[in-house]
């Protein structure tokens, strides 16, 4: 089998095959996310004061408003009203602060989202554009990583990719998702790809994922139109469209039902599952310095609050750990 193009969702990582040319020498006794994260920097370089993955991105801010149907699903103090506010980060994948917008190691993209609490602290969600991940667990993921770096064009057949696709067929069906360039952050629908679990008031306890709808109607570019575009168009059109008024998008909770996987990210769930809508997301300005702001930015999707708990999917405390190895590197002066 021949793969011309990888998708890593999740962490964001489309690549061309053999843009990644390089395997990280980490010790192998290393915790896995510090091997994850210099397995990123092997592959893309090291650029101080940014992320190792989605190291491109703009911020803005806003508000949530939440609707009456949230407090039937989780007691979460951001789900009772009244609106409280945001801090948002879309991204490119890939960890090429300069790539353009159109770059092939970009084309997943990221919505992060801090929610600010009544009476102090944080929740995050990070969501990406596509729904699903490419692997169950992190050991693979590495292997994945691993094996893309070294299945360059000159690599003799089967390369290490094939074979890792060849006994990970849920893997190799994540890969098979095209990714379109998008005419802006604000035309995609965005995924948590890891499920919750959320508790009302009641104690009524009900696995969810999140899903981030956009209020305009999706829209992507054709090859042609994406090949015209500037290098940062992403960026620009956001902050253009918030200029002139609101950026909305809802926030919605994909419910599980019976047979529906909760541990494993690479089991997408069918779309007829019924869904709650959560709330309103209001982007309303632009963060003045959102170069300084991002760099300064720690997104979890593990920062939970009460009414929220991780389910027991591993790809959670992986992401968790392999952000923070990331932010503590990017922070060194």
């Amino acid at each position: 089998m021949r793969v011309h193009r990888i998708l890593g969702v999740g962490f964001g990582l489309l690549l061309l095959a053999g843009t990644a040319t390089q395997t990280a020498r980490a010790d192998d006794q290393a915790p896995l996310p510090v091997r994850l994260v210099d397995q990123f920097y092997a592959m893309f370089g090291s650029h101080p004061g940014f992320r190792a993955n989605h190291a491109k991105g703009v911020v803005l801010e806003g508000t949530f408003t939440p609707t009456l149907a949230a407090k039937t699903l989780s007691k979460a103090a951001h789900l009772q009203g009244p609106p409280v506010p945001v801090t948002v980060r879309f991204s490119n994948g890939g960890g090429l602060p300069e790539a353009p917008d159109t770059h092939p190691s970009g084309l997943t993209r990221g919505m992060a989202i801090k929610f600010q609490l009544p009476g102090g602290g944080a929740t995050d969600i990070v969501s990406i554009s596509t729904n699903g991940f490419p692997v169950s667990n992190g050991e693979d993921f590495l292997s994945l990583l691993k094996a893309l770096a070294a299945s360059g064009p000159t690599a003799p057949h089967p390369t290490a990719l094939e074979s890792f696709l060849g006994t990970h067929p849920a893997t190799a069906k994540a890969l098979s998702v095209p990714q379109r360039v998008p005419a802006s952050y604000a035309t995609l629908p965005y995924f948590g790809v890891n499920a919750f679990k959320f508790t009302n008031a009641e104690g009524v306890m009900k696995f969810a994922r999140y899903q981030i709808r956009p209020e305009a109607a999706e829209a992507y570019l054709s090859d042609a139109d994406a090949a015209k575009q500037a290098p940062n168009f992403l960026s620009d059109d956001i902050v253009a469209r918030v200029t002139k008024g609101p950026v909305k998008f809802h926030l919605l909770a994909q419910m599980a039902q019976p047979g529906d996987k909760t541990d494993d990210a690479t089991a997408v769930w069918p779309d007829t599952n019924p869904t709650i809508n959560l709330g309103e997301i209001v982007i309303a300005k632009v963060d003045p310095d959102s170069m300084a702001a991002q760099k300064k930015l720690l997104f979890v999707p593990l920062n939970l609050t009460a009414g929220i708990e991780a389910s027991a999917d591993p790809i959670l405390p992986l992401r968790a750990a392999a952000y923070g190895v990331s932010f503590a590197r990017r922070s060194k002066p």
